[in-house]
């Protein structure tokens, strides 16, 4: 475990490399790193803020574990842009290819001669498995969530307490479109 400030940011190492220099360097965040027997970053807890000369701010937490070798699994949050809070518990899916791995290609495909499409189409190729799967929190716009989601990360049931204290349950299918709802419309 290392405790650190925003003078003294960690990086990200994983078998004894930095693979994202200069990640985070400039975040204004303090915490905890936590680090497998291994060395590697596993997850950790940090803590943020930042106010302009206007008085608009931001304030963030996170508390993360990691998948072996790979980035977080498991997540809770909070984010508070000028009284537009979110904030709760996520999980996501990540491919079993290393992180560094992915990074290392991800930057060859970007300075790579593709066409923009291209690009993205590789991006996406070498990112599949890299997906949202639950979050139960509260969102910005004041409702309590549930939701959960497909292996490509599209929302598929949600159930919501909107700011109204009015319940629902909603079923959607791949592109987002409700096909089964409780209450059912009136």
């Amino acid at each position: 475990m290392r405790i650190f400030n925003n003078e003294n940011i960690p990086p990200a190492i994983m078998d004894g490399k930095d693979f994202l220099p200069g990640h985070r360097q400039k975040d204004p965040i303090a915490g905890l790193m936590f680090y497998n027997g291994e060395g590697d970053e596993c997850g950790g807890i940090i803590f943020g803020s930042k106010k302009d000369e206007l008085g608009i701010y931001e304030s963030y937490a996170s508390l993360t574990f990691d998948q072996y070798k790979q980035d977080q699994v498991v997540q809770m949050h909070y984010m508070d842009e000028n009284e537009q809070r979110n904030y709760g518990i996520s999980i996501y899916d990540r491919p079993n290819t290393p992180l560094p791995d992915l990074v290392e290609r991800t930057h060859k495909i970007q300075n790579s001669e593709l066409t923009d499409e291209d690009v993205e189409r590789e991006l996406e190729n070498i990112w599949k498995g890299n997906t949202p799967r639950a979050f139960m929190g509260k969102n910005s716009n004041g409702e309590v969530t549930v939701q959960l989601s497909d292996s490509k990360g599209k929302p598929r049931i949600r159930m919501v307490v909107d700011e109204n204290d009015i319940p629902r349950m909603e079923c959607l299918d791949g592109d987002g479109k409700v096909t089964y709802k409780i209450p059912p419309e009136m």
